[in-house]
């Protein structure tokens, strides 16, 4: 099997059938895994008729067990070449799998980063944060890792395709939105190849559910320095 989509669901009752109907679209050689932290909008019943889908293999969980838990959790059950993990809020666009995969093939990378920053690089960085605030934590703990390890990346939380082995050999531990940051340390820790491209991105507002502030950058960048500084590389 060439790719395992993971497709992560808390509360996305508006969207997460959808989501799922994208991912049956991706004609590359594929599962998919769809993982709700304990949903309690009504998504956890709209995903129980997919428990009788061939196609679709759906994890419900008894209580939240936070993000990082159920990105490890899949990254666990996955069994495609290459993992992906779009979500299952459409924040992303899921076809960009196609041009990641083009990238990452062509340039024989070990994964290739998608970047809602690439196409911006002539807008000035304060116009950025201006339009958005949350830009200026996603720019904070980009800037972070490229200091740390030499890398020029312009987003590093954006959507991601890597090869499915390195991501089950990271041994990451954080279970909650610190794994992003853990598992972006540890790649670059182990100096992995990883290419990036740009992706499409339409954020949901805090109305419609949007958690992500921009104080929730301390801890990830606490992440980042422990994994420069104490973690141990890969065997």
């Amino acid at each position: 099997m060439k790719l395992s989509i993971l497709l992560l669901c808390l509360n996305e009752k508006a969207t997460i059938a959808k989501a799922i109907e994208q991912a049956k679209q991706i004609t590359i050689d594929k599962e998919i895994i769809v993982i709700d932290n304990y949903s309690t909008d009504g998504s956890r019943e709209l995903l129980k008729a997919y428990q009788q889908d061939k196609q679709v293999r759906v994890v419900l969980h008894e209580k939240n067990m936070g993000p990082g838990f159920s990105m490890r959790e899949g990254i666990s059950l996955s069994q495609g070449e290459y993992f992906y993990a779009p979500g299952g809020d459409l924040e992303y666009e899921m076809n960009d799998v196609y041009k990641m995969f083009e990238k990452l093939i062509n340039e024989k990378q070990d994964g290739v980063f998608g970047s809602r920053l690439l196409v911006k690089q002539g807008v000035s960085k304060l116009a950025l944060i201006r339009e958005r605030p949350y830009w200026l934590g996603t720019m904070i703990a980009t800037f972070l890792i490229n200091l740390l390890y030499g890398r020029h990346f312009t987003d590093i939380i954006a959507t991601k395709l890597i090869k499915t082995n390195i991501l089950q050999g990271l041994r990451c531990q954080a279970s909650n939105q610190s794994f992003e940051f853990e598992m972006v340390s540890m790649i670059c820790k182990n100096r992995f190849r990883i290419a990036e491209v740009p992706v499409g991105y339409k954020p949901r507002t805090h109305k419609e559910g949007k958690t992500i502030k921009v104080l929730d950058m301390l801890p990830a960048i606490l992440v980042i320095l422990k994994i420069k500084f104490f973690a141990r590389l890969n065997k």
